[in-house]
């Protein structure tokens, strides 16, 4: 389970039911928790965090593993199923704006640089301006919201900024949709407007693509936690059950 910008492990803490039927790895972003803060430009490109991600696998001895991304952590565990198809039995995914968008215009650019710009200079007081920052998630439960602030809070400065860089320009995998052969669920936050296009999209492109509706926002896996584990359960556990001749549909 790969968590989104400015969160950490914590973000799946309402979702520990499924560990009575997985085993449950949570990774934290570099920057971010536990990990340590990318040494280079190089380092914090999505290749290289997709490659981070294998080296987990590989250090814990799996074969074969299910992956779950959030927000920014959906376009790291999209682009890891595309890569390393092979050592992915299933995916789900939440809203992922990055990781569906199409590229970016001059005006979104200057932006993101903007931001970058003002997250060295001012530090963490510019990062809870930020939308997604935990501190302004109204329908998180209080103390899980005090946790994941202060996670936030306590992220490397400058690896955010690299992050913001080298990987938020280069999240999204659009364009390569239509390579994945790995069985997927997008668990959709219903709430979340500004995604509601990109499900849209998703759902005409690539009918393949499981797609469970939820009512909630951005960080459905919170907001909906009993849904969530029902529908993540119930998909990877049909997978597992089913023959191996039908765990990778075809793309239309």
């Amino acid at each position: 389970m790969v968590h989104g910008m400015l969160s950490s492990r914590n973000h799946w803490r309402p979702n520990r039911s499924l560990s009575q039927e997985f085993r449950v790895v949570r990774i934290d972003l570099p920057a971010h928790g536990l990990s340590p803060t990318p040494e280079d430009e190089a380092d914090a490109t999505p290749e290289a965090l997709v490659q981070a991600i294998e080296a987990v696998r590989a250090r814990l001895q799996i074969s074969r593993w299910h992956i779950c991304g959030q927000s920014f952590g959906a376009a790291l565990t999209l682009r890891y199923a595309l890569t390393f198809p092979h050592r992915v039995i299933a995916q789900v995914f939440t809203n992922a704006n990055g990781a569906l968008r199409e590229t970016w215009d001059a005006a979104q650019q200057r932006r993101n640089l903007n931001q970058i710009d003002e997250i060295l200079q001012e530090g963490h007081a510019a990062m809870r301006r930020m939308a997604y920052h935990p501190c302004h998630a109204r329908r998180f439960p209080p103390d899980l919201r005090e946790i994941l602030s202060r996670d936030a809070d306590s992220t490397d400065v400058a690896g955010i900024a690299l992050l913001l860089a080298q990987a938020t320009p280069r999240l999204s995998v659009r364009d390569r949709l239509g390579q994945l052969r790995v069985p997927t669920l997008l668990v959709n936050g219903v709430w979340e407007k500004r995604f509601q296009p990109a499900r849209k999209w998703l759902s005409e492109t690539y009918p393949h693509i499981v797609i469970e509706d939820l009512q909630g926002g951005h960080s459905i896996n919170i907001e909906c936690p009993d849904e969530f584990n029902a529908a993540v359960s119930l998909f990877l556990s049909d997978i597992d059950d089913a023959p191996l001749r039908n765990r990778s549909p075809s793309p239309q």
